[in-house]
This record gives C-alpha cells, structure tokens and sequence, in this order.
C-alpha cells in the first residue's frame, strides 16, 4: 500500500490506493483510474476546499451521469470501490 500525496492541478490522474491531497483551489479535481471489478481507492481531502473526483473517461460514479465529477467534501476520507468494469460507488465517508 502507497501513499501519493497531491498538490492537485485540474484532473490529476491517480495512480495508488491512498492517496492524500493537501491543497485544492476552487474547481480542481483528480481522476480516478479506470475502473476494473474488485479495485478500491481511498482520497483523503486534507484542504480546505471541496475537491471534484472524475470517473475515468467513459465511467460512472454512484448514480452521476457518464464521465461527471463527484464532489468530495472539504476535510473528508472517501473510498472508491469498483464492484464492475467503468462504474465507482463511494463508501464509508468521514470527517476530519
């Protein structure tokens, strides 16, 4: 298990389960990598800001429309589970 911590620019790709991220202004988001059945990611979101999550491209988060962004809350631990191929549902928030 890695831990990535981000200083997030617009659609920062992630590429390991736990990732942190310190700082994000108004508007900026990461992206999820593609979805593949029994995957999990964790984003911790250690700014003060809300932080936009994007499906891979052609994916799905819980019930949005194809490719749109999730807002994590400012101060909040997501995960990310992947029960199916292109689809992400979120699970267990918390807050700081």
């Amino acid at each position: 298990m890695a831990l990535l911590l981000l200083q997030v620019g617009s659609g920062t790709v992630l590429s390991k389960e736990i990732n942190a991220v310190a700082t994000v202004s108004s508007g900026q988001g990461v992206a999820l990598p593609s979805a593949v059945a029994g995957m999990v990611v964790n984003i911790i979101n250690t700014s003060a800001n809300s932080l936009l999550v994007y499906p891979a491209s052609g994916g799905y988060i819980n019930s949005l429309s194809q490719n749109a962004g999730f807002t994590q809350a400012a101060g909040s631990t997501l995960q990310f589970i992947a029960p199916t191929t292109g689809q992400w549902y979120t699970v267990g928030a918390t807050f700081a």
